[in-house]
C-alpha cells in the first residue's frame, strides 16, 4: 500500500474485512476512503453496530472522522454473517487477533475459525476469490492454513492466498496505511504474479516474497522495535543512575541519520507495550526454542522491559506517598488501547502494594472498552472503573504523587492545581512539567 491515495481510487470492487478491531478497522476505513465498498465482519455484536453506523470501534486519531465519511457515501456496512459477506465480495482480508497462549506461543484459532468459515463460503458461491492474511502470524502459518482448509479451493484456481503484514503505528495508523514506510506482500513463491484483484491495495513497490518471508519479516520489524525500546531505556536507567540526562544522550545518538536508525523507538520512557510488541517478542522466543535456535538477545527482551516497569514502581515508592494518579492508562498517546500497557501494570502493582490510585485518561472509558481490550482490562485491572476519574480538580487535590505518561491535559490546567507538596514523575519527557512543581523527576533523567 505504498502509492498516494489520490493515485489508488477504485471504482467500488467490494471486499470483506474479517475482524474489526484496531487493524481491521483501520483497514476498513481507509479501503472505503480508496473507493472500495466494504463490509466488516466481527462476531461481537458491539463492534458490528458501532461500524453499521460509521463509528470507529476502537480509538484512533481520525479514524471515526473518516469512517462518518466514508459511511455517508455508501462504502461501508458491517455484519456478524462471514457467509453472506463472502458472497457478496471478491476479496477478504483477515485481521482478527492472534493472541498469546499462557506459554507465550502464538494462538491462531481465531484465525482458523474464520479461515473455516470462508472457505465454507467460497465453496458454496460460484466464481473465484483471492484471501488476504492480515493477521500476524509466525512462518509457515499461511502455508499451513493453506494445506488444512482451503487446499482444494486452491488447487482447483478459485481461491489465491496472500499474507500481507500491516506495518501501523498506533496514534498514526491512517496515515501509514495510506503511505506506508515498508510495503510486502508474501505468495506461495516469490516470483507470483499478484492477482488483479489486489490492485490498488499494493503499490508498485510493493515486494514479492514468499509466505514464509514474509511472516518472519512482521516478526523481524517488532523484535527489532523492542529492541530499540529497551535499549533506550537501559541507557535511561544507566544514565539517571549517574546523574545524566539520558534524553539528552539518546537525541545526540538519534541525531546521526548516517550511521543510527529512525528516532522513533529511541526515546527513554515507558517500557514497550500494548497488542503487538509484547505478543510478538513473546511467540518469536517460542519459536525460535520449538526450532532448537539460541536466541538470547531476543530472549532478554521481556525481562528487561519488566524490569523497567519495576524501575517506575520503585521511582514512586520512594516518594513515601501513598496517594497516587496516573496521567494517562492507555499503552501510548492518542488510543484507548490497554493491552499491554505499562501504566495499567503500574497500577495493578500499586494496588497490591496498598496504594491509592485514581486514573486521568479521557480516551479511556470503562463503558467503552471492547473485545479483547475490555477482557484484557477486565482480567489486569477488575476495579478500573472505579479508579477512572474526568474531574481532574479533584483528583489533583486528592493526590501527593502525579505520574505522567501522557501529555492528556494542558500544562496551563495543570498549573493552578499542583502545589509544592506533590511530587510529579514524568515518565515519557514531558519536560514542561519541571515548570510546574519543585519536585520533578524523569523516569530516564
Amino acid at each position: 500500500m505504498r502509492a498516494r491515495q489520490g493515485e489508488r481510487v477504485q471504482n467500488g470492487r467490494a471486499i470483506s474485512v474479517f475482524g474489526l478491531g484496531y487493524v481491521g478497522s483501520v483497514t476498513a476505513a481507509c479501503c472505503a476512503s480508496l473507493g472500495f465498498r466494504v463490509t466488516g465482519v466481527d462476531v461481537h455484536p458491539g463492534k458490528v453496530a458501532k461500524l453499521a453506523s460509521g463509528q470507529a470501534p476502537i480509538a484512533e486519531p481520525g479514524l471515526d472522522t473518516l469512517l462518518k465519511e466514508q459511511h455517508a457515501l455508501g462504502r461501508v456496512h458491517a455484519s456478524s454473517d462471514s457467509a453472506a459477506a463472502v458472497q457478496a465480495t471478491e476479496l477478504s482480508i483477515v485481521c482478527v487477533g492472534t493472541p498469546s497462549l499462557p506459554s507465550g506461543a502464538l494462538d491462531l484459532s481465531h484465525v482458523e475459525a474464520v479461515t473455516r468459515e470462508i472457505a465454507a463460503a467460497i465453496q458454496a458461491k460460484s466464481g473465484n476469490h483471492v484471501l488476504v492474511f492480515r493477521s500476524t502470524m509466525l512462518p509457515g502459518s499461511t502455508r499451513k492454513l493453506c494445506q488444512e482448509f482451503l487446499g482444494d479451493l486452491v488447487n482447483s484456481g478459485r481461491l489465491k492466498v496472500y499474507f500481507f503484514p500491516e506495518f501501523l503505528r498506533q496514534g498514526s495508523a491512517l496515515a501509514d496505511f495510506l503511505d506506508p514506510s515498508l510495503s510486502a506482500l508474501g505468495a506461495a513463491s516469490a516470483g507470483e504474479q499478484p492477482d488483479s484483484l489486489l490492485e490498488g491495495l499494493i503499490g508498485p513497490d510493493t515486494a514479492i516474497a514468499a509466505y514464509e518471508e514474509a511472516e518472519l519479516l512482521k516478526y523481524a520489524c517488532n523484535a527489532f522495535h523492542a529492541t530499540k525500546v529497551a535499549f533506550a531505556n537501559e541507557i535511561g536507567r544507566i544514565g539517571k543512575s549517574i546523574s545524566i540526562d539520558s534524553a539528552r544522550v539518546m537525541d545526540l545518538l538519534c541525531s546521526d541519520t548516517r550511521l543510527n536508525v529512525s528516532p522513533y523507538y529511541l526515546r527513554p520512557g515507558t517500557p514497550f507495550g500494548g497488542s503487538c510488541l509484547p505478543k510478538d517478542v513473546s511467540a518469536l522466543c517460542v519459536f525460535a526454542r520449538t526450532h532448537d535456535t539460541s536466541a538470547p538477545l531476543l530472549d532478554s527482551l521481556m525481562s528487561t522491559n519488566e524490569r523497567h516497569l519495576q524501575s517506575l514502581l520503585e521511582l514512586v515508592e520512594r516518594t513515601g506517598s501513598r496517594r497516587i494518579l496516573l496521567l494517562g492508562l492507555a499503552f501510548k498517546a492518542g488510543t484507548d488501547d490497554l493491552r499491554g500497557s505499562a501504566m495499567l501494570e503500574l497500577a495493578a502493582a500499586l494496588l497490591l502494594k496498598n496504594f491509592q490510585v485514581l486514573i486521568f485518561d479521557p480516551l479511556v472509558s470503562s463503558q467503552q472498552l471492547i473485545g479483547a481490550n475490555e477482557r484484557f482490562a477486565r482480567l489486569r485491572l477488575p476495579n478500573l472503573a472505579s479508579m477512572l476519574t474526568q474531574d481532574l480538580v479533584a483528583a489533583i487535590a486528592d493526590s501527593e504523587v502525579i505520574v505522567a505518561s501522557k501529555k492528556c491535559v494542558a500544562p496551563e490546567t495543570l498549573r493552578p492545581l499542583l502545589t509544592n507538596h506533590h511530587h510529579v514523575i514524568d515518565v515519557n519527557g514531558w519536560t514542561e512539567l519541571a515548570a510546574l512543581t519543585p519536585n520533578y523527576e524523569g523516569l530516564c533523567w
